[in-house]
């Protein structure tokens, strides 16, 4: 914290926050051996996602047909599905299936490791302003259970989905989500790098400003005002999932406060 009375008309006040918090799992009770080291979690942080690595979407039949099979993972997949990558075992050679020990783990913890605020108050005569930004870094989203389609009694419908999918007509591999299909699509649902997003944000949490006139102060003030992220599908201090829960809302309040004086 900062606080500088500069004269009588002005003062200034600023203060700022900042956390790292990282942690690395050094000895945990698994197997003896592992076959595929990829699956042990030591070396990693608690909150890391284990997740398939993809390479994209399938472009063809040809590529698909030139690549371990992933029929394993629940459906048999086609142009426009996500293509897995294909992991080796301790001994560096590669089988001709995709299953559950292609998984690694990867990216950051679902729990920011960086947490940060700063804010400042001025009072320039009349008038008074303050404001405070608090964000997070070095934090994971994975998206999960927002397919639109299948067995689930509940299904949502994002607006990116609709816009920008694979399909017969447009082939685009590149595609934010992969070809759909009305039942349920194993391959694609899998818990993966396809889903997995930064989680980082910087939010505007408060501001206000007044003016106070004869024991009389009237102010405008908001919270949750802004939101700058590269994470644009839901409010990603929601965090991982689909979105579906009740979200945070932004709040705008007009109040009077009068100072009566006893003498």
């Amino acid at each position: 914290d900062y606080n500088k009375q500069v004269n009588k008309n002005l003062f200034l006040s600023f203060k700022g926050t900042f956390t790292y918090a990282h942690n690395t799992i050094l000895e945990r009770n698994e197997p003896p051996f592992q076959e595929y080291p990829n699956l042990s979690s030591v070396g990693h942080s608690l909150g890391q996602y284990l997740l398939y690595i993809d390479n994209g979407l399938f472009p063809d039949e040809e590529t698909i047909h030139n690549n371990p099979d992933q029929k394993s993972l629940g459906y048999a997949p086609q142009p426009g599905d996500i293509w897995y990558h294909n992991l080796p075992n301790y001994r560096g050679e590669y089988d001709d299936v995709i299953n559950s020990n292609d998984r690694c783990y990867v990216g950051n913890p679902q729990d920011p490791e960086i947490v940060y605020g700063f804010g400042s108050s001025i009072k320039l005569k009349k008038w008074d302003f303050s404001f405070f930004f608090q964000g997070v870094a070095k934090t994971s989203i994975l998206m999960s259970d927002i397919h639109p389609f299948g067995e689930a009694r509940i299904r949502g419908l994002f607006k990116y989905i609709a816009d920008d999918h694979w399909t017969i007509e447009n082939q685009n591999v590149d595609a934010k989500y992969p070809r759909l299909t009305l039942e349920n699509n194993g391959n694609n649902t899998q818990n993966s790098t396809y889903w997995l997003r930064n989680g980082s944000f910087l939010k505007l949490k408060n501001a206000e400003v007044g003016y106070t006139f004869k024991g009389w102060r009237f102010y405008l003030s908001g919270q949750n005002l802004l939101t700058f992220s590269p994470f644009d599908y839901w409010d990603p201090e929601m965090g991982s999932g689909s979105g579906m829960k009740y979200p945070t809302q932004r709040i705008i309040n007009f109040g009077i406060q009068v100072t009566f004086n006893n003498k």
